[in-house]
C-alpha cells in the first residue's frame, strides 16, 4: 500500500470518500489542537482499496484556537458520534481509528450506546500529562493559553498544522472527560487495537497501563518503534495503515485479532 503525503490545497479541512460503496466504513479522528490532515494520507490510501472513509474536522479546529476557545469535549464528542451514526446507517460495520485526543473520542463512543464495531488507537490520551493537570479547572480562569501541544513528529518532512496555542478551557474539559472515560473503560465490548509509538513527548505510558488493566478484554499492542506522537504522519504510517486495513477487511463482525502482543 502506498501512502501520498501531497498535501491538498486546504490540508486542515474535512475529507469524505464514500464513492466505494464499501460494507465498511472508517471514521478517523484527530487530536487536539490538530486537524484531519493527521489521518487524510491513510485514509486516501484506505480509499484506494475500496473502503469507505470519513476524516470529519471536530469543531474548532482547523481554524484558529480562538475558535477551539468557545469549544470543549461535548462539541468534540458530538460531532464524532453524529458523524458515527451517518456512517452506521449505510454499513454493515464502522470502524473507528483515532490519534491521541481521537483515540480517546474513539474510545467513549465504544462505550455508549450505538458503539462503533471496533476501534484502533493510535497514541490514545486517557490522561493529561502535565504537573499542572490537576490545576486546569483553576487555571482555564486566569490563563487563557499555553504553549502548542503539537508537532512531535520524528520525520523531518511532515507537519500537523497544530495550533501556534492551545488555548486551556478546552484542555480542561478534555481534562475532566478523561476522569470518566477512565471508569468506563469496563464497559467497552469491541475489539481494541492500541498502536503506540516508543518515544511520546505528549502521551505517557500510564495510559497504556490502564488500557491493560481496565479493559474488558485485552486490547492488541502494535509498537511503532520509529515514530513519535503523531505516528500517523511519521515514519510508520504504512504500519498504521495496513492495520486499519486489515481490520476493515476481517470477516467476522467484531471479531478480534488474533493474539495480545508487541
Amino acid at each position: 500500500m502506498e501512502i501520498d503525503f501531497t498535501l491538498r490545497p486546504d490540508p486542515t479541512a474535512a475529507y469524505r470518500d464514500l464513492g466505494a460503496g464499501s460494507s465498511v466504513a472508517i471514521l478517523f479522528l484527530h487530536g487536539l489542537t490538530g486537524s484531519p490532515v493527521v489521518w487524510v494520507p491513510i485514509a486516501r490510501a484506505l480509499a484506494s482499496e475500496g473502503i469507505d472513509v470519513s476524516v470529519p474536522q471536530l469543531p474548532g479546529h482547523g481554524t484558529s484556537w480562538q475558535d477551539m476557545d468557545a469549544t470543549g469535549w461535548s462539541e468534540w464528542l458530538g460531532a464524532a458520534r453524529a458523524e458515527l451514526g451517518r456512517l452506521q446507517v449505510d454499513h454493515d460495520r464502522v470502524i473507528v481509528a483515532g490519534l491521541s485526543m481521537g483515540g480517546s473520542l474513539a474510545l467513549a463512543l465504544a462505550a455508549a450506546e450505538s458503539a462503533p464495531d471496533e476501534v484502533v488507537v493510535v497514541n490514545p490520551a486517557l490522561y493529561v500529562d502535565s504537573p499542572f493537570a490537576p490545576l486546569l479547572p483553576v487555571l482555564r480562569h486566569v490563563v487563557r493559553t499555553i504553549p502548542s501541544i503539537g508537532g512531535d513528529i520524528a520525520h523531518p518532512d511532515r507537519s500537523e498544522y497544530a495550533y501556534e496555542r492551545t488555548p486551556v478551557a478546552p484542555l480542561a474539559s478534555f481534562h475532566s472527560a478523561l476522569k470518566i472515560l477512565r471508569e468506563d473503560l469496563w464497559k467497552i465490548d469491541c475489539p481494541v487495537t492500541a498502536m503506540i509509538s516508543g518515544e511520546d513527548n505528549i502521551v505517557g505510558p500510564r495510559t497504556l497501563r490502564t488500557l491493560r488493566s481496565d479493559l474488558p478484554r485485552p486490547p492488541h499492542i502494535v509498537a511503532l518503534r520509529r515514530s513519535r506522537h503523531v505516528a500517523t504522519l511519521d515514519f510508520d504510517a504504512k504500519t498504521i495503515a495496513e492495520a486499519v486495513l486489515t481490520r476493515a477487511c476481517a470477516e467476522a463482525v467484531g471479531s478480534s485479532p488474533s493474539e495480545t502482543g508487541e
